[in-house]
């Protein structure tokens, strides 16, 4: 066995068997597999065997042409959970096994290694870079909308801190392997708690969140005091849902009427990890650290202020209070190969102006606020605690 270091090149067969096993505590959890990058394969995705709840095997890895990442991930992170969990991570290709090493931030998905061909020949990078987010978190960075991740919310997969329901024995394969004919696969329970987010107070009873943190739920509750909300927009596109909610608190001020600049300092205000940090109000600080999202999206900017789970939905404020933009994903450690270099600290806020646009769309009338210019820290965060709510989605 040998211990991999992370960016460390080897060569491979073309025709190479792959073997990964998890030894953590929540290995039954984690899946595994191939996604193509390059664009004649993008978005092509091939599981991996699962052996038992901790073994995953691909019997040669012919059929991956072109680039592809090999990764690892949370089946159903909406009861959150992460694939630090699952370590000590051993990665076994060509007769030769690779510990890898616990990455140093909570991720739902790692990318294991990257396989490419250069110069004729198949090679693999050592990579344990990954998505605070996870999967869905990775598709959307990759720019795969549409793409079918396999094992995603399979049956049998437990809840973290429960034992492994299936034993020692595979889950069904999404191919189909595994299942009776006919056997559909089983839904959450009604009421069932599905996962929890932030959103932001903007109008009189109007609060945004991202679309992704609502998707699938029945039943939504905002706040300490757990108030129902109804959805009244949803835009898939720009991850935005707008949602109608009889609560109390202040709404914020939207600056649109100014761009932001790069290096600007910021606020992240949201509830990240509520079962483990509390039902608190939790704020970060940082800056604008990019004016344009994943691929050059303008809908989108890059900011450094620490997030989590949870924190999708949650307000981006400017140093007097201002909302310029809604939590959306983090990206960590996520590798660029062709500069060879390592991204760190990289979270994605989506513009304020496009909070307007859905509400506008929806016909919600949001108040015409002053933009405040109190930049007293107390008096900003007072804002921010009376404006910004959790919200807890179940089925």
């Amino acid at each position: 066995m040998q211990p991999a270091q992370p960016g460390q090149r080897v060569k491979i067969s073309p025709k190479a068997d792959c073997r990964i096993h998890m030894r953590g505590g929540e290995a039954a959890r984690i899946a595994i597999a191939a996604i193509g990058r390059d664009e004649s394969q993008r978005g092509r995705v091939l599981a991996f065997d699962r052996i038992d709840q901790a073994q995953w095997f691909m019997q040669g890895m012919a059929e991956l042409q072109g680039d592809f990442e090999i990764v690892a991930y949370v089946m159903d992170d909406r009861h959150g959970g992460f694939t630090n969990h699952a370590y000590p991570l051993t990665f076994e290709v060509d007769g030769t096994t690779w510990q890898m090493p616990q990455p140093t931030e909570q991720l739902a998905a790692v990318i294991l290694a990257e396989v490419y061909t250069k110069n004729g020949e198949r090679r693999m990078k050592l990579s344990n870079e990954g998505f605070t987010f996870g999967i869905d978190a990775y598709v959307r960075a990759r720019n795969m909308s549409g793409v079918e991740v396999p094992y995603r919310n399979a049956p049998g997969v437990p809840l973290p801190g429960t034992p492994y329901p299936g034993g020692s024995g595979p889950i069904p394969h999404p191919d189909g392997r595994g299942f009776s004919e006919g056997q559909a696969r089983p839904k959450p329970m009604p009421g069932q708690m599905l996962g929890s987010g932030s959103g932001v107070l903007i109008g009189r009873d109007l609060i945004i969140t991202n679309a992704h943190v609502v998707e699938d739920g029945q039943k939504l509750e905002v706040g300490r005091a757990r108030d129902l909300a109804v959805t009244l927009a949803v835009d898939h596109v720009h991850d935005l849902a707008l949602l109608r909610c009889t609560t109390h608190g202040e709404p914020l001020p939207l600056r649109i009427g100014s761009p932001l600049f790069l290096g600007e300092d910021i606020m992240a205000a949201g509830f990240p990890l509520i079962d483990v940090l509390g039902a608190d109000l939790k704020v970060t600080t940082g800056n604008v650290s990019g004016l344009t999202g994943s691929g050059g999206d303008v809908s989108r900017f890059q900011f450094s202020a620490p997030i989590g789970s949870g924190s999708s939905g949650g307000a981006i404020i400017d140093e007097f209070g201002n909302l310029v933009g809604v939590t959306s994903a983090s990206l960590a450690h996520d590798n660029m190969r062709s500069r060879g270099s390592i991204s760190e600290n990289v979270n994605f806020g989506i513009r304020a102006s496009l909070v307007a646009e859905i509400a506008a769309a929806a016909g919600a009338d949001l108040p015409p606020l002053a933009i405040s210019t109190d930049n007293l820290r107390r008096n900003v965060v007072t804002r921010a605690r009376s404006a910004v709510v959790s919200i807890l989605v179940h089925a």
